[in-house]
């Protein structure tokens, strides 16, 4: 009886061990989901995906096996409810839709942190209408393409034009002419001369496609901004980031290293970007594209409190940050953004 309770006893005892080891194995899951859109802003998320960088930097901090899965999404609201539920890890989108889901998740269990920007690189609001020279020109004649009415990038950038021009109270003023669709759409119907849109609010590489078919542009974010904005933050939940130090860590590391191959090899990149997206240009007008001196992939955050102070003078959130810094991973604080 003695040796049969002490057989029981190990067993027991073994079993406590292998549920602690599988507890403190799931806090740091190696599933991880990753978002991605379209555009040459994303190029660096076509690298770790194609590099596999993730997989290899986690499995060099002690996570071997880990599986990426990379999902598309087609607009900010799907991909937020993604993110709060856990059906997504890693979230993508322009610092408006950042900082409101920010100011939103204040207090909460899903309050949310940036990780890192993706891209610096300027939006154009391009016309292909010749009487436009300025935001001024706009009439009700006029549709104004942006990827979200009111809270896209394109959009809140196109408020903080108004509002300079016409002053705060009228920030607002050019809204009744903005449309939703997606860019590529928006090209299309651009570059065709058709329909009620003369205006889109683009991004590389249908803004570079507009150009190049004798479209000017209105504005771009760097100068309504006075000076580089990050084009794409990308961000966690902070439950996510506390259970997930490692990945969190593989994550930015994988990051910086594809950030660093395309200002390597431009080429190289532009090739991946043409394999992964589909995309039907030609490798010389990418490398062109990522040329641009005002184009620069780096981690670093700008615009943040711009665009906070923006967003918080004219209603949109609630709350913001005292510094950018308060809203992203202590990983972060050190670098020089704004």
């Amino acid at each position: 009886m003695k040796a049969g309770s002490n057989t029981w006893t190990r067993r027991v005892l073994s079993c406590l061990v292998c549920a602690l080891t599988m507890g403190g194995a799931a806090a740091q899951s190696n599933d991880v989901r990753v978002a991605r859109q379209y555009g040459i802003a994303y190029i660096p998320l076509m690298i770790m995906q194609d590099q596999q960088l993730i997989e290899k930097h986690a499995a060099q901090l002690g996570l071997p096996g880990v599986k990426v899965t990379w999902q598309q999404f087609t607009g900010g609201a799907v991909m937020n409810d993604a993110l709060l539920s856990g059906n997504l890890n890693f979230a993508v989108a322009g610092p408006p839709p950042f900082l409101t889901m920010w100011a939103r998740t204040q207090g909460t269990a899903n309050q949310v942190l940036g990780v890192a920007s993706l891209n610096t690189m300027p939006m154009y609001l391009m016309t292909r209408n010749p009487a436009v020279k300025s935001i001024r020109d706009f009439t009700d004649k006029d549709k104004i393409v942006v990827s979200g009415v009111k809270v896209s990038s394109q959009a809140v950038v196109l408020q903080m034009a108004a509002a300079k021009e016409w002053g705060m109270k009228e920030y607002d003023r050019l809204d009744r002419l903005t449309v939703a669709m997606p860019l590529s759409d928006s090209m299309a119907l651009m570059l065709s001369g058709k329909g009620e849109v003369t205006a889109d609010f683009t991004v590389p590489p249908f803004s570079f496609r507009e150009a190049k078919a004798g479209m000017k542009p209105v504005l771009d974010t760097f100068t309504v901004m006075g000076g580089p904005s990050s084009t794409n933050v990308i961000y966690v939940t902070k439950k996510y980031y506390d259970a997930n130090p490692k990945m969190v860590e593989a994550f930015i590391a994988a990051l910086r290293e594809a950030q660093q191959t395309i200002a390597g090899d431009k080429a190289a990149a532009a090739a991946t970007y043409l394999k992964l997206s589909g995309d039907k240009e030609t490798q010389a007008n990418v490398v062109e594209m990522l040329n641009d001196p005002k184009v620069e992939f780096s981690d670093i955050p700008r615009g943040i409190m711009a665009y906070a102070n923006f967003l918080y003078s004219s209603g949109a959130i609630k709350s913001k940050p005292a510094r950018w810094q308060d809203a992203f991973v202590p990983e972060l604080h050190a670098k020089p953004g704004d």
